[in-house]
């Protein structure tokens, strides 16, 4: 029988994870409406190191023969941040009209077009690696934003036991066709703890899959009134592996949570390590079992914060 590897961001009913700080609070302050605008395309390109990403294409990664049949995630909360640090946002709070499913099958999904940026001078542009708290329940967006949930739905992007999205999903082979499935996000119910469901059980506040990113341009852009830019990034998918945690595909992952320990780093190379306003870093240090089951100790998990995971820009134009 083939042996199965499957990573799943989701907290389970028995487990909980410590830390030394809670995830970092990311202000979502609305600043002054646009008045003198221009527009922006954001266009997002996979790699996987150098290589533009194909799929059913075989990689190296971290010293392991990888090949991906789906790559797809979820880009939101796009803004620009002016030189004297304030930002300029992209219809937050409107997954149908400021939010990307990226799905590396499908070109058009890459790009979106911003079409109402304040002019100004920028230094970085920001945006979220899947779907913030508040609006990560299927049930209460897909009354407001009715496009994005469906387009998920039929992206096979929603968690099928839970009332949330998946926030990214990598699947295809490793090794000698051993069969990889690495699906993040967040999960609030019918969690498994080894063979046996518990009721349900809401995820811990200090855990959270999404990840706000921020890349510094080379120097600072300035876009004009009826001005357009171009802004390409690269999501480098060798960081899935290979970024500040080192990760070793092993013959099976078993569905028992004891490989939980495997998630935070996987989650943290592709999204980032990020610290809270008072600039410490977040540290879980040990995921907490059922009673009655030694808990689990992370080893070898990177202290170094990263606000880019496998993001970083190619090109402006």
């Amino acid at each position: 029988m083939r042996n199965i590897k499957i990573f799943c961001l989701t907290v389970l009913a028995t487990l909980a994870f410590t830390a030394c700080n809670k995830e970092p609070e990311v202000s979502y302050d609305v600043p002054p409406a646009v008045q003198d605008a221009g527009t922006v395309t954001l266009e997002f390109r996979n790699f996987l190191g150098n290589q533009p990403l194909q799929l059913g294409t075989e990689y190296t990664s971290n010293g392991q023969v990888i090949k991906f049949s789906e790559v797809k995630y979820i880009i939101s909360n796009i803004s620009l941040e002016r030189e004297n640090g304030t930002d300029v946002v992209y219809n937050w709070d409107k997954l149908d009209k400021g939010t990307l499913l990226i799905d590396q099958g499908e070109e058009a999904s890459k790009t979106i077009l911003l079409d109402t940026m304040a002019a100004s001078k920028y230094k970085a542009i920001k945006f979220g690696l899947g779907i913030k708290k508040d609006l990560d329940t299927i049930s209460v967006t897909k009354t407001i934003s009715p496009k994005f949930t469906e387009l998920t739905r039929q992206k096979d992007m929603q968690w099928t036991w839970s009332d949330h999205y998946l926030f990214a999903k990598f699947k295809g082979t490793y090794g000698t066709n051993n069969p990889l499935s690495i699906l993040i996000g967040n999960g609030s119910k019918g969690k498994k703890f080894h063979d046996n469901w518990d009721e349900r059980e809401d995820i811990s506040d200090n855990r959270d899959a999404f990840r706000y990113i921020t890349l510094n341009f080379a120097s600072p852009i300035t876009l004009t009134k009826d001005g357009h830019i171009k802004i390409i990034i690269k999501a480098d998918l060798d960081k899935l592996l290979n970024g500040d945690n080192k990760q070793t595909l092993t013959a099976r992952i078993p569905e028992d949570q004891n490989n939980l320990d495997k998630i935070f780093p996987i989650v943290n190379n592709i999204g980032g390590r990020q610290g809270n306003t008072s600039g410490k870093i977040v540290t879980v240090s040990k995921i907490k079992n059922k009673a009655g089951d030694p808990d689990v100790d992370l080893e070898g998990l990177s202290n170094t914060e990263n606000r880019s995971g496998m993001f970083s820009i190619l090109s402006v134009e």
